[in-house]
């Protein structure tokens, strides 16, 4: 057991602080629990920007929709040689863009479904608005809890030549998203 530094995405707020994981990988952690407990907490309101600080929160996995991969990587011995396939994905108020590592000629969206609640995306970049303001964060890895996801797509190869512009399918480039106000579509 050891504690890691913990930053997750829940649908109204960020929640940063400390959880004592056990086991190798945070994936592996997040997938072997259903409610876990945050120490030394802050959280951010995506609404307006205010935080509040607190001792302790007991979190349900079902409340997060991604967390910032930290801790240990794993056994080096157990890694072995994966594809990866670069994929869109919209959870909650946050668009996330990052690399989904899949068995050789395994269809990555197809290998979503199949995997447990929380997988990892590499080479990640997650936007999100604060207090009306448009967050852009680069991370080396993110936990997305797949059940909560709103769509997933494919990026075209031209957008992988292009890593930090944004990228939009054919599916995706139609779909318009208007925070806090309930759809009219």
């Amino acid at each position: 057991m050891q504690p890691v530094e913990f930053f997750g995405f829940a649908s109204d707020c960020t929640i940063s602080g400390k959880v004592t994981m056990f086991g190798e990988r945070l994936t592996d952690f997040l997938n072997g629990q259903e409610r876990f407990r945050v120490h030394h907490v802050e959280c951010e309101s995506l609404e307006d920007g205010h935080r509040a600080a607190v001792d302790s929160i007991s979190v349900e996995r079902t409340d997060l929709l991604a967390v910032i991969a930290t801790g240990p990587r794993g056994s080096q011995k157990q890694r072995v040689t994966l594809d990866t396939s670069r994929l869109q994905v919209s959870i909650g108020p946050y668009l996330i863009l990052g690399r989904l590592h899949t068995k050789p000629g395994i269809d990555a969206v197809a290998s979503v479904l199949k995997r447990e609640p929380m997988i990892p995306f590499t080479n990640a970049t997650i936007a999100y608005e604060v207090a009306g303001s448009i967050v852009a964060r680069d991370i080396s890895t993110i936990i997305v809890n797949r059940l909560l996801v709103d769509w997933i797509s494919p990026t075209t190869e031209t957008a992988s030549l292009f890593p930090d512009v944004p990228a939009r399918s054919q599916f995706a480039a139609g779909l318009h998203r208007e925070y806090g106000r309930p759809s009219t579509t």
